[in-house]
């Protein structure tokens, strides 16, 4: 892949300094360029002409304002025949490789605008990135299957960091705080529930409060993730004292704890979705969830295949009942900045 990458960029510089040194150093342009290429394959002034749609002495125009602005004769004419001269197939010799260089370029350049080659960057919490994204992916496969797609699966704030800093062509995250310089889609809400190994006691309840955690000891992500610090926030405004015990660091470490049945563990409902080993239970008392936005830039425009796998993750994420993840999620609105 790197191979290719570093061809394409030769290719691409080739072709501008080509161009740039047709209009700077040269009285000549491209069609005139093509025409000598033509004539040359052709082997005929008429044939030439009649494949350009020009008339001979149109045709003949062209080769003389390029070998006016070579300073030499590229062709030697006769009533009946063309014939090269050595400046002229040299010059042949040299340009057809480049020409054709050009026209992949800008063939490459087309693919990639149509959304059929090129490459999408997406940023996306790592819950959604397991959860979701495999479907999303699978939808824009039909559609676009030789664009290739770079999931930077993250913490939220990194995410949204990643969109922000154009590492990132968009991203799917939580926010906190309204971003002006980020166009959001409103997702939906991903409620935070507790996790139970299958045969607890617990997994059989419908709901739980949030205070009767107290009575076990209960598996949380360290001070540092941002969705500890939501639902730690969440809690002391609510004058619940927190029930955490033991402490991980990721997400795919709680769930690994939960799937050996040997911890309870509280986490977003949408982490479980790819799990059919763990319970969730709803909490109340208070109610606490986390909002889901699709972002990109105000200043960016997204090309067709990214908007083409923004518009998947959108579905797909519209198809989850609303009992899955709780509230109404993929109820889209448009927002020009996240509700707080």
């Amino acid at each position: 892949m790197r191979v290719r990458i570093m061809q394409r960029r030769h290719h691409e510089i080739q072709c501008k300094l080509f161009r740039y040194y047709c209009v700077m150093h040269t009285n000549c342009d491209l069609p005139d360029l093509r025409a000598f290429c033509q004539l040359v394959a052709a082997g005929s002034f008429n044939k030439t002409a009649d494949l350009l749609a020009i008339s001979p002495s149109a045709l003949s125009r062209r080769i003389g304002k390029l070998e006016d602005a070579i300073g030499g004769r590229l062709v030697e004419r006769t009533t009946r025949t063309m014939i090269l001269t050595p400046l002229g197939v040299t010059l042949h010799a040299r340009l057809l490789p480049l020409l054709a260089s050009l026209d992949d370029c800008l063939s490459q350049a087309q693919r990639t605008a149509r959304g059929d080659m090129g490459q999408v960057t997406v940023a996306c919490l790592t819950t959604v990135a397991f959860s979701l994204f495999p479907d999303a992916l699978s939808r824009f496969r039909v559609r676009h299957p030789d664009v290739r797609v770079d999931l930077r699966d993250d913490t939220g704030a990194r995410v949204r960091d990643a969109v922000i800093d154009r590492n990132a062509e968009f991203g799917v995250t939580i926010l906190w705080e309204d971003e002006p310089d980020l166009h959001c889609t409103y997702l939906g809400d991903d409620p935070y529930v507790l996790g139970c190994p299958a045969g607890h006691p617990l997994a059989q309840r419908a709901r739980l409060s949030w205070q009767e955690l107290s009575a076990h000891r209960i598996l949380a992500l360290r001070p540092s993730s941002a969705n500890r610090q939501q639902v730690d926030a969440a809690l002391a405004k609510a004058g619940v004292p927190a029930p955490w015990f033991d402490e991980v660091e990721h997400l795919s470490s709680m769930i690994g704890f939960l799937e050996h049945g040997n911890a309870l563990a509280v986490l977003p409902r949408m982490a479980l979705m790819a799990t059919k080993k763990v319970t969730p239970v709803p909490l109340d008392t208070p109610t606490i969830a986390r909002k889901l936005y699709l972002v990109r830039r105000r200043d960016v425009t997204l090309s067709v295949a990214a908007q083409a796998l923004w518009d998947d993750l959108h579905a797909v994420i519209q198809a989850v009942p609303a009992a899955a993840v709780g509230g109404r999620v993929g109820r889209s609105r448009r927002t020009g900045r996240p509700r707080k």
